[in-house]
């Protein structure tokens, strides 16, 4: 999984983020990542670990909000028998090499 800190390097930007924002680098992040399936609390927990100690308690909370509104926009979808095991949708598939591209015509 791709640092959210490699997207966005300072904190204080991440936590402005409205929750559509921030949810479009977090799919940015998970699209880079081989697993099928992720445990919810990890996903935000390593998003956050880069950044300054004082800052990962809130990036983590403005993190889980951007997963919730992924899987309200069906980009994130739940495993039946554990709802804490996160995996993308095809939609999120598609959205994530969307936002990959744009991200690569940026730089």
């Amino acid at each position: 999984m791709k640092p959210l800190s490699d997207v966005c390097p300072d904190p204080k930007e991440v936590l402005e983020l409205e929750p559509e924002k921030l949810g479009h680098h977090v799919l940015g992040c998970l699209g880079e990542t081989n697993e099928p399936n992720i445990k919810r609390a990890i996903i935000a927990h390593t998003l956050a670990a880069n950044y300054h100690q004082s800052f990962r308690e809130e990036i983590t909370g403005a993190v889980e909000k951007a997963l919730d509104w992924l899987i309200g926009q069906c980009f994130l979808g739940a495993t039946p028998y554990d709802h804490d095991l996160i995996f993308l949708t095809q939609a999120g598939k598609d959205a994530a090499t969307r936002h990959k591209k744009d991200a690569d015509k940026r730089h």
